[in-house]
């Protein structure tokens, strides 16, 4: 993340892909930053932008900040606890998907 929002290097990456190459396709939206005020780019940077691309974003997304980080181990049992809660729902909703005949995902 930089200042509030995806580096220009990440947006360049995505100008290089087809409006439609992701459409329906699932996205879990997972961000690190250099602190907690961050964590809105989920929200406000990377779920429209994912949006533009008729993306299958799931409702939870996870933020971890440098202090969640030593080094290279997760510390903060807070953010492995979203982690499974997010891993839960993308389960559930593939699950769902299976069973009601949409087919995979």
């Amino acid at each position: 993340m930089f200042r509030g929002s995806y580096t220009g290097i990440f947006k360049h990456y995505f100008d290089l892909i087809d409006q439609y190459a992701l459409a329906n396709k699932p996205v879990f939206l997972i961000a690190t930053g250099g602190g907690d005020h961050h964590a809105l780019v989920l929200e406000h940077a990377m779920r429209p932008l994912f949006g533009f691309f008729q993306s299958m974003t799931f409702p939870v997304a996870v933020f971890a900040s440098s202090g969640d980080f030593d080094g290279t181990t997760l510390l903060n049992p807070r953010i492995y606890g979203r982690i499974e809660m997010a891993i839960s729902d993308v389960a559930d909703l593939l699950q769902s998907r299976v069973t009601d005949g949409t087919g995979p995902v």
